[in-house]
């Protein structure tokens, strides 16, 4: 330090090493008592690797005096202090302090991102797009990255710098040298949460969600049913004039939306899942789980949708196997 008049492992020409550090460490979040023992720790394994490979060695660290000192133990009891360094050795002690409160720092902002992504796992946030690397985009939450893996893209979703997104949290990964979180896209949760987001009677507890079934960036279906026998639970998703359910598709890109009403009929159920193609009749086999429905021919393909789509989330959404059959045809498809 500048002005010291005692032994030191660092100079005065490397003066300011623990001012420096310790207003480093302050900002993320590192206590004086753990600094302390960092910097302590590098002074002493550089005298090891420079002066004396002597396991006794130790150091004394005084933040608020500018104290810094290497101590070796005397044969006859108590401790010496050593030499300061000079030149290049006290140039690459400096070194070791700073890259050895660095590295904790690093371990510290890690170990922030892993816990607030444990906090906030399944919620939904807003963040925005940076750039794209090895198919993974990444974004920006305040000061926080967040990484869109491949497989939680929306299939089709053209993303592009600048653009602002709402993704649902998964989970923080950590990396070679810090953490991330890791979010999706593509997952059910979000197309709930946007829809709680837009919808008041989701959070008073007056319309319940009870499947969703996804296809993230093609379509999906929401079975909703109405705890206040009072409310229409789909057109309360639905909004009036339809503003509630273009705010949630606005989110979703070029992914449909479809908002059907849950029936404890399971064959109403299925009849309602299958929109937009109506449904002449539904016929239910307990044994193998199928529902066997009828639509008129001209509305079949509209019923199966592009290469099975509406009649698989359907399923997916009801939890029956379908068949699909048009009267006075011999077309038939299952899901």
């Amino acid at each position: 330090m500048p002005g010291r008049s005692r032994s030191g492992a660092v100079p005065p020409e490397e003066g300011g090493i623990l001012e420096a550090v310790a207003e480093l460490a302050s900002s993320a979040g590192i206590s004086e008592a753990e600094l302390s023992e960092i910097v302590g720790r590098a002074l002493v394994d550089t005298y090891r690797r420079l002066v004396v490979d002597d396991p006794g060695l130790t150091a004394r660290v005084d933040f608020g005096r500018g104290v810094h000192d290497v101590l070796r133990p005397e044969p006859l009891g108590g401790e010496a202090v050593m030499a300061p360094l000079t030149g290049d050795a006290a140039r690459q002690a400096a070194q070791a302090v700073r890259a050895a409160v660095l590295d904790r720092m690093r371990n510290a902002g890690a170990e922030r991102v892993l816990s607030e992504a444990a906090t906030h796992r399944g919620e939904l946030i807003d963040a925005v797009v940076e750039s794209s690397a090895g198919g993974s985009w990444y974004l920006r939450a305040g000061e926080t990255t967040v990484v869109l893996p491949p497989e939680e893209q929306a299939v089709g979703e053209e993303l592009a710098p600048r653009q602002h997104l709402k993704v649902v949290v998964l989970e923080g990964r950590r990396r070679a040298r810090d953490a991330v979180v890791v979010a999706s896209r593509s997952h059910p949760q979000l197309v709930r949460l946007l829809l709680e987001q837009e919808v008041p009677e989701l959070g008073r507890g007056q319309v319940g969600i009870r499947a969703i079934a996804r296809e993230a960036g093609r379509r999906t279906k929401v079975a909703v049913e109405a705890i206040d026998p009072d409310i229409d639970p789909q057109g309360a998703c639905i909004g009036p004039h339809g503003i509630r359910h273009r705010a949630i598709t606005s989110q979703l890109g070029t992914e449909q939306l479809q908002v059907v009403r849950f029936d404890p009929d399971p064959a109403h159920y299925v009849a309602n899942a299958l929109m937009p193609a109506p449904v002449l009749s539904v016929e239910l086999d307990p044994d193998t789980r199928t529902a066997h429905v009828s639509v008129d021919p001209a509305k079949l393909s509209l019923a199966i949708g592009r290469g099975g789509e509406n009649a698989r989330l359907a399923a997916r959404l009801t939890g029956w196997r379908i068949d699909i059959s048009a009267p006075e045809t011999a077309g038939e498809a299952g899901s």
